[in-house]
């Protein structure tokens, strides 16, 4: 969430149970995101969500960023930059929750998670960063594990799949892009920036999709082109739980990333991927596949030897900043 306020990893203060802590309980607490939307993806349309829980979530972000060292005054360094990094990071939660709709919570969330492999690729691709022979293997690892979830070409192969994978993608290159703006931006600047756009983005989609005639059967484009309803008295507490959620989700994931060094806490966000089953199976009374099984090992495996190999090495990029996959959920 905000990687211009996380500690140098040779700060005195670093406190790593703390920063545990904290990144447990943002893993613990953001899959009941995920069981919120996808148990009322059939009734409203993915961006009046996307609306709803930001305009829910900013008040609470603000007053938590103001007690958390302040707000003002802005600072965001490139508002281009900014924009592109907003624009990637909206994108990516758009599509992952479009999955949502059509496939489980685990399978979602695994893809996903390939998130790391992505972020190695498009670091050598446009920052010119060097890839070794062990971070080599660990994208071609992760790279099988989608395909063994995807299962592109088989009978089993649900689109909805590379949607998730669009979502691991997208957020990879506002990773970059935040990398990119370095210490030129103030965390809870760039939080609420990030926030503001994402209700704006919602209002455009609602005002462009909802007035398209679609009949579709599918979740997921259903989620999408479904007209703006006006919420049940019970559903509004379902919706203002999405925007309490990410804001205590988003301040854990701050204070994790900023008492503790990244390469300590970073690991632990696959802690996410037990509780996405746990809740697939509790509220959906579904279970991963064997397949599914196989490539989330996989994935999971690839992206902890690329946290592990560039602390090792010292890399700044980790040990700093970190290859954190949820860190604007």
């Amino acid at each position: 969430m905000t990687d211009a306020n996380v500690q140098s990893a040779d700060t005195p203060d670093s406190r790593p149970l703390l920063g545990i802590s904290f990144l447990l309980l943002s893993c613990t607490i953001f899959p009941l995101q995920d069981v919120i939307i996808k148990s009322i993806s059939g009734e409203y349309a993915v961006h009046q969500i996307v609306f709803l829980r930001g305009v829910f979530a900013l008040p609470l972000v603000a007053v938590i960023a103001h007690f958390d060292g302040g707000i003002f005054p802005l600072k965001l360094g490139s508002i281009t930059l900014q924009v592109l990094r907003a624009t990637s990071a909206f994108a990516s939660y758009l599509v992952y929750y479009m999955a949502l709709a059509a496939i489980g919570l685990a399978e979602t969330a695994a893809i996903t998670f390939s998130t790391p492999i992505f972020v190695t690729i498009f670091a050598m691709l446009f920052l010119g960063e060097k890839i070794g022979v062990f971070r080599w293997i660990a994208v071609v690892i992760g790279l099988a594990g989608v395909v063994v979830i995807v299962q592109p070409g088989s009978g089993v192969f649900e689109p909805a799949a590379v949607l998730a994978l669009g979502a691991a993608i997208s957020y990879g290159i506002s990773i970059i892009i935040t990398r990119k703006i370095g210490k030129a931006a103030k965390g809870g600047s760039m939080t609420l920036f990030t926030l503001v756009l994402f209700v704006i983005y919602g209002a455009i989609l609602g005002a462009v999709f909802s007035n398209v005639e679609n009949s579709s059967p599918h979740p997921s484009l259903a989620f999408l082109y479904r007209e703006w309803i006006w919420p049940a008295a019970d559903q509004w507490i379902l919706l203002l739980a999405l925007g309490v959620i990410s804001a205590i989700g988003f301040f854990c994931l701050a204070q994790a990333y900023r008492v503790a060094e990244s390469s300590v806490v970073t690991p632990f966000e696959y802690t996410y991927l037990p509780w996405s089953v746990l809740w697939g199976y509790v509220f959906f009374a579904a279970l991963p596949s064997y397949s599914t099984w196989i490539g989330l090992t996989m994935i999971v495996g690839a992206g902890l030897l690329i946290v592990f190999r560039e602390a090792v090495l010292g890399r700044k990029i980790v040990r700093r900043k970190g290859l954190g996959i949820m860190r604007q959920r």
